[in-house]
């Protein structure tokens, strides 16, 4: 494991999101695998963003990811 505080916030920004996210996923029949790779993206990309417009954009992107 790292000691890099970034990284262990981008861990714990991921988890939360996921566990936020997760029937909205299942729904949408989306795995975990892809749900991840989603946040992870969504995490990395939006690095000064709150949680809710990460939340909102992912929710997007997933909709995209599930057509």
């Amino acid at each position: 494991m790292s000691d890099d505080p970034e990284a262990a916030h981008e861990r714990a920004a991921t988890q939360h999101i996921m566990r936020r996210l997760d029937g909205f996923a299942r729904g949408l029949g989306l795995d975990e695998a892809i749900t991840r790779q989603v946040v992870e993206k969504v995490v990395a990309d939006m690095p000064v963003h709150t949680d809710e417009e990460r939340l909102a954009e992912a929710r997007a992107r997933m909709i995209v990811a599930s057509a």
